[in-house]
């Protein structure tokens, strides 16, 4: 009985000693996965310089350890791993070996996943601020990505994208991203164009209509609209937000001509010239109205009364630079019908003719396109175009006027500036 007794107080021991060996065992277990991870941050705080054979050497060294530090359960849910692995991935992304960007072709998104994950882990806000300043390199990365998916094509991966920049974005308390031109409403847009090239209609006109709701000062975004229900044959939500988008936009020539586009189709065309004849009767100071009848007269091949319409845009606003603009295209037209019926003769002294009635038209058009350039706030690209077209009619001019040279050889001069 004795001899039992201590027996059993032997294999009591020994359960006690197996169960501490067993709790430092995987003390000493958990211990290692910590070590792991903090390997790889010695190894981010070393001077390796990047694309040295030892900084890609301690990247494939990283992987292996923070990815085993990731599995264990002592360490999966660890902030500080998360941060980490995060820093791995996009270490990979920015600066990894073409090999190793092949690799882990995914390296952006696991990257941003991680630094995610670390902030919702974060309990005493350790990583959190480190993860933060990383996400923004993220944002960058996945914009990047989503123009580059956006111009091959790959619209759905483009919208994946962009929504992950819109995910980030209100983390950047500083407004970092802001500054490179990165912004919600703009993400969004873009976003739109990828949803509707890929005829997700229903996502694209939601987010037109956030941004219409945000009062976002683009006309684009109405046209947009307007295009989408036009090719889900919705005319009477097409007029709708054409006429939203003139209320907002009076003067925007894309507006105007897709209103009258619409009116046009439905037979409609004389209905909108009455519209704004009624609306210049009741507000005949109204320079938008005027130009607004001069675009439609202008589409509806009414030249000559286009023309009386931009003049007195300009008499109204002298400033108007796109009424100068368009009075320039009337003058122009007028050239079309008299170089063809040119020639189409043979006769050398109608040539002559026709010829200075052509210079005619030509003159008081560049007279119109140089007040255009002078007074419109137009983009480069605009201002290259419009100096590229005074530069094409001052070439004509100057065979038979050469006072006009000196006007060719700085508009010359303007466009190499503008290239």
């Amino acid at each position: 009985m004795k001899q039992q007794q201590m027996n059993k107080n032997n294999m009591q021991k020994l359960r006690r000693t197996l169960g501490l060996f067993s709790l430092v065992i995987l003390a000493a277990s958990a211990q290692a996965q910590s070590m792991k991870v903090e390997t790889v941050k010695m190894n981010f705080e070393s001077d390796s310089k990047p694309g040295t054979e030892d900084y890609l050497m301690k990247l494939d060294e990283d992987v292996e350890l923070i990815e085993a530090a990731a599995q264990h359960p002592k360490t999966a849910n660890d902030p500080k791993m998360w941060y980490y692995k995060g820093l791995t991935y996009l270490t990979i992304y920015l600066n990894g070996s073409d090999a190793q960007k092949a690799k882990y072709p995914d390296a952006l998104e696991t990257a941003t996943t991680c630094f995610f994950k670390s902030i919702d882990t974060d309990v005493k806000d350790k990583y959190t601020a480190d993860a933060k300043r990383s996400l923004l390199n993220c944002a960058i990365g996945h914009y990047n990505n989503g123009v580059a998916y956006y111009r091959d094509k790959e619209y759905k991966k483009a919208i994946k994208s962009y929504q992950t920049v819109l995910d980030i974005i209100p983390l950047d308390a500083n407004g970092d991203l802001k500054r490179n031109n990165i912004v919600s409403e703009t993400l969004m847009q873009y976003m739109s164009y990828a949803a509707e090239a890929d005829e997700n209609y229903t996502l694209a006109k939601s987010l037109l209509q956030k941004l219409i709701d945000k009062n976002f000062a683009d006309p684009a975004i109405y046209v947009e609209m307007v295009r989408i229900y036009l090719l889900e044959k919705d005319t009477a939500n097409a007029l709708k937000y054409v006429a939203i988008g003139r209320e907002m936009f009076e003067s925007n020539t894309t507006l105007i001509d897709v209103e009258l586009d619409l009116y046009l189709k439905q037979g409609r065309s004389e209905e909108l010239l009455k519209k704004l004849d009624d609306a210049i009767v009741k507000d005949p100071e109204n320079k938008i109205y005027y130009f607004a009848r001069g675009v439609t007269n202008m589409k509806l091949n009414k030249p000559n009364k286009a023309e009386v319409d931009y003049k007195k845009v300009i008499e109204l606003d002298p400033s108007f630079a796109d009424a100068y603009y368009n009075l320039g295209v009337v003058y122009v037209d007028q050239t079309k019908l008299l170089i063809e019926e040119s020639n189409n003769t043979t006769d050398y002294k109608k040539q002559k003719e026709y010829d200075v009635k052509i210079d005619d038209w030509y003159k008081k058009a560049a007279a119109q396109f140089e007040e255009a350039l002078a007074l419109g706030e137009y983009s480069n690209a605009e201002k290259l175009e419009l100096a590229t077209t005074l530069k094409k009619i001052y070439g004509r001019l100057m065979q038979n006027d050469k006072t006009f040279e000196s006007k060719y050889n700085s508009t010359k001069a303007l466009i190499a500036t503008l290239e």
